[in-house]
């Protein structure tokens, strides 16, 4: 196997960190990339002006790859010195290009392995891999042994095909660095993104940068950003605007994390009283909507409905700063005894599913009948009132395919049931 020619750039590297109080911690892991122009100092600046505030770390010697920072007790020790939200992954510039087999045993080996260590530090720290950019002009001195990196494009296809590899493979979120670049490039090139060594970024591409990892690491609009680093302000504004458009505006796609948050409940009904049951398996905290204007954070809530009606009841759990919600509709009788139908012996409704009409069959006939569907919204869709009638029909023509409820007051009985329109 050929082993292709890595550059050598020894920076010094800088240790940043703020005592202010912070919104998010983030560690950076890399090399010369990271360090020129201070960028986490950039991304720090950029945070306070938008009133939010970054602690940061870094390691990030010149010319260092994965495999170096991997082993390398420095950045173990940093690893492991805080409860980070992020801890920032940066590879060296040439070596995700290279060929899949040689970035196999090189490159996603290392990857895995700080990813690992920074999650075994702490559950809710989240690696975000640093996307970055082709060369300006290709890389020359690995051109005749991996063709694809003898032009700007070809590199910089393969480098965001590799982050992006990386950060599905480690359920990571990723700074589409590179993608800005990119973007800025093709629209604006008259905005100089490089070094005098067409390498490196300038002021104007670390604080593309900076706009970037703010996006990611807020999750917020990089238009809010008021401060413009040495740039006028024709220059930090189309960079914004280019960070929205690539980012901010498809920020979901840039998250390959697994959602930690899981929401389930069940729930027993007794008239009005309702005991909710939390079945969720992770959690930090939970907040239930009661879909009656109250609300409750308690873990296993007794609620009292004063009014019957089909109630939106919604729980929703948070982990590791990540939310799920589950909402389920319950019905709520009040004023009626509420003795329950068996259903095999006194009720019946059938087809179920129905792509049209379906049948309600009672057990015999009741003197007051009152029927009405409604969707899982809540919103009555049909009502009908009957007397005197063991069987009726329902028509379920015109309605969107999906779930509905069924609910029946015969006489002094009560009973809800599902019916699928498909």
């Amino acid at each position: 196997m050929k082993y292709f020619l890595l550059s050598s750039f020894f920076f010094l590297f800088y240790i940043f960190s703020s005592t202010a109080q912070t919104t998010k911690r983030v560690l950076f892991i890399g090399n010369s990339y990271t360090s020129v122009n201070n960028l986490p100092s950039m991304i720090s600046n950029m945070a306070v002006s938008t009133g939010d505030m970054l602690t940061f770390d870094s390691n990030t010697p010149g010319g260092y790859r994965l495999m170096n920072h991997a082993s390398n007790s420095t950045t173990l020790n940093k690893i492991n010195s805080n409860a980070w939200d992020y801890v920032v992954l940066q590879a060296q510039s040439q070596e995700t290009s290279f060929s899949e087999s040689q970035m196999a045993s090189e490159v996603y080996p290392y990857a895995a392995s700080l990813s690992n260590a920074v999650r075994a530090n702490n559950e809710c720290s989240q690696p975000m891999f640093y996307m970055t950019w082709g060369k300006e002009n290709g890389d020359a001195s690995n051109c005749n042994f991996i063709p694809w990196v003898c032009t700007y494009a070809g590199m910089d296809d393969v480098i965001r095909a590799t982050y992006i590899n990386m950060s599905q493979t480690n359920h990571a979120e990723l700074a589409p660095v590179g993608a800005v670049w990119r973007y800025l490039r093709t629209n604006y090139p008259s905005i100089g993104l490089y070094s005098s060594d067409s390498s490196h970024p300038s002021v104007e591409g670390s604080y593309a940068a900076a706009c970037a990892f703010y996006t990611m690491i807020f999750k917020k609009d990089p238009t809010l950003i008021t401060w413009n680093s040495t740039l006028s302000e024709s220059e930090a504004t189309t960079i914004k605007l280019a960070t929205k458009t690539i980012v901010f505006d498809q920020i979901a796609s840039w998250d390959y994390t697994i959602n930690p948050a899981t929401a389930n409940f069940s729930e027993v009904i007794q008239a009005g009283e309702v005991s909710f049951s939390n079945t969720s398996a992770t959690f930090d905290s939970l907040v239930w909507n009661f879909g009656d204007g109250n609300e409750s954070n308690e873990i296993n809530p007794i609620h009292n409905y004063a009014t019957s009606g089909a109630y939106m009841v919604t729980l929703t759990t948070t982990k590791c700063g990540k939310s799920n919600t589950l909402t389920k509709t319950i019905v709520i009788n009040t004023t009626l005894n509420t003795e329950i139908f068996n259903q095999e012996k006194k009720f019946s409704i059938y087809p179920n599913p129905s792509s049209n009409r379906f049948t309600i069959s009672l057990h015999k006939n009741y003197k007051n009948i009152s029927v009405t569907i409604v969707d899982v919204m809540g919103k009555t869709i049909q009502h009908k009132e009957l007397q005197d009638i063991s069987i009726l029909e329902m028509d379920l023509a015109g309605l969107n395919n999906g779930m509905y409820l069924v609910q029946i007051v015969a006489d002094d009985e009560f009973y809800t049931s599902k019916i699928i329109k498909q």
